[in-house]
């Protein structure tokens, strides 16, 4: 039943955030904690998102834009190293109520604001935003949508955003299960987890390729806005009732 539980959940949560640019761990992560244990959370997760990221890099090749993985990369591996040694000595409760945060005045800001701040990412800033993001996925096991507002800044859109993502976060999750496994953090029990719940993901990946292709680019970024929306409510909630 448990398995079949998470098989279902990472089908579910990833076919809605193929559509809306990430957030698929964000919202796992209370249910997860609630089954596992919240130490268990960070590992589960990267090995399903293992599973789902090479899914999306297949299916969006075409569209990665290599130039912003040229600087976004690097910084991502350094920051996923550090932050999975950092799981096994940091309290996470203050930086999940700071990322809470952040997605909830960035889509407010947005929505609400009559003079919105544009501030146009250069590539160049892609290199400290893989370093920081990565830290904190490690830490916490899930960030993807801290990165939309730089990527939709920059100019990414659907699935050239999606793709591009896909591609950091397949070798970002790689990095940080590696670091998980020397710091002594995985196990066979939470790879088992991780796996049928990355089956599942697989699975809700391909359900929304022809969605995603369907919709226009102010359709995504409302859904994007609404995920990160959501993912924000979620680590607040998580944090406060830590």
């Amino acid at each position: 039943m448990t398995y079949l539980l998470l098989f279902i959940l990472g089908l579910l949560a990833w076919f809605f955030s193929t559509v809306a640019a990430g957030g698929a761990a964000t919202l796992l992560i209370p249910i997860i904690t609630f089954l596992f244990g919240a130490q268990m959370v960070a590992p589960i997760i990267s090995i399903a998102a293992l599973f789902a990221n090479p899914s999306r890099a297949y299916l969006f090749r075409r569209h990665i834009d290599w130039q912003v993985i040229i600087y976004l990369l690097p910084g991502s591996v350094i920051g996923a190293v550090i932050g999975s040694w950092l799981l096994t000595r940091m309290n996470i409760q203050f930086i999940q109520i700071l990322l809470g945060l952040f997605l909830i005045s960035y889509v407010l800001q947005d929505k609400f604001s009559k003079s919105k701040l544009m501030i146009k990412m250069k590539r160049a800033w892609f290199f400290p935003l893989g370093f920081s993001v990565s830290l904190l996925s490690g830490l916490i096991g899930a960030t993807g949508p801290v990165h939309n507002p730089f990527m939709l800044s920059y100019g990414l859109q659907k699935e050239r955003l999606v793709g591009t993502k896909a591609i950091n976060s397949l070798v970002m999750q790689l990095t940080k299960l590696i670091s998980y496994g020397t710091f002594g953090v995985l196990s066979i029990q939470i790879a088992g987890y991780g796996l049928i719940l990355g089956l599942g993901a697989v699975f809700g990946v391909f359900m929304a390729r022809k969605h995603l292709e369907n919709i226009d680019p102010s359709q995504f970024r409302i859904y994007t806005l609404t995920l990160m929306f959501f993912c924000g409510v979620v680590m607040l909630v998580k944090a406060i009732l830590s």
